[in-house]
């Protein structure tokens, strides 16, 4: 349970800050960007300069330092077996002047660990940047504006944006809903930090069971709240508030490009 409880990908923290009056449609611009430019590189200097840049947004955006590298906590395992897979199953010079058998440590190993479990763990970082400087609402807005083209052709454009909206705002949910679930189990007499690994399984089902329950009636509410207003008729979806970019934007889009661009440029393979 701790894995949703430290988990900021899906949170808003609302602030005043410049990154939190970005049009949301240029953070995911950026966010793709970014995302392009980082799988591309291969010189570790290319990601420490992106590291560089994801503090200097963290403090542009008045976010918590120690809040947003905390979210990376929970994908630790993800990781940890990248870099074991890169770092003992590829092939190159040995690391060691010994033999370790079938699982032999190389230097080119050792750099793809280094390399692919940064840009895992920045593409994380920026992707929690994005989902706490951009409210659900505007971020559902913004991938609707994106996937219009798409409703030409009868594809559900603002059911799925829905959809994978409600699936990043149930996460947080769902861990607050299992540390209350877990803190009510202790006060019960149910020790969950004690005992085997296979009477941890046994006693996992007494918060399983509940939290299961839990989400099934968050949803249920969810869905019947949705029906009392409305939700899905025939009747054309009206927004009071039209998304326009500013000359913010454009500059902030311009800088955000160039910078991938110059990156991907000086530190690409």
């Amino acid at each position: 349970m701790k894995f949703l409880r430290d988990l900021t990908l899906g949170h808003y923290y609302p602030t005043s800050s410049p990154i939190h009056t970005l049009d949301p449609r240029i953070k995911l611009i950026g966010l793709c960007f970014a995302g392009i430019t980082l799988f591309a590189l291969d010189k570790l200097l290319g990601l420490a300069l992106f590291f560089l840049g994801s503090l200097w947004l963290i403090h542009l955006a008045h976010l918590p330092l120690a809040t947003v590298l905390k979210g990376l906590r929970p994908f630790a395992w993800l990781f940890v077996l990248t870099a074991c897979l890169q770092l003992f199953f590829t092939s190159g010079r040995p690391l060691f002047p010994f033999d370790l058998g079938p699982l032999n440590i190389t230097w080119e190993g050792l750099h793809q660990a280094v390399r692919i479990g940064g840009q895992l763990s920045l593409f994380i970082l920026f992707s929690s940047i994005l989902t706490l400087t951009t409210s659900p609402l505007e971020l559902l807005r913004a991938l609707e504006k994106f996937g219009s083209p798409l409703a030409r052709v009868r594809i559900p454009v603002a059911e799925l944006c829905l959809a994978m909206l409600l699936c990043i705002r149930f996460l947080p949910i769902l861990g607050q809903e299992a540390e209350r679930i877990v803190e009510s189990q202790m006060a019960r007499g149910i020790d969950l930090s004690s005992g085997t690994w296979r009477n941890r399984l046994e006693k996992f089902h007494s918060i399983f069971l509940p939290l299961l329950y839990n989400v099934l009636w968050r949803a249920d509410e969810l869905a019947t709240a949705m029906a009392v207003r409305g939700y899905g008729q025939i009747a054309e979806k009206q927004t009071l508030k039209h998304m326009r970019l500013s000359r913010f934007d454009c500059l902030s889009l311009a800088v955000i490009v160039t910078w991938c661009i110059a990156l991907f440029w000086l530190f690409r393979g």
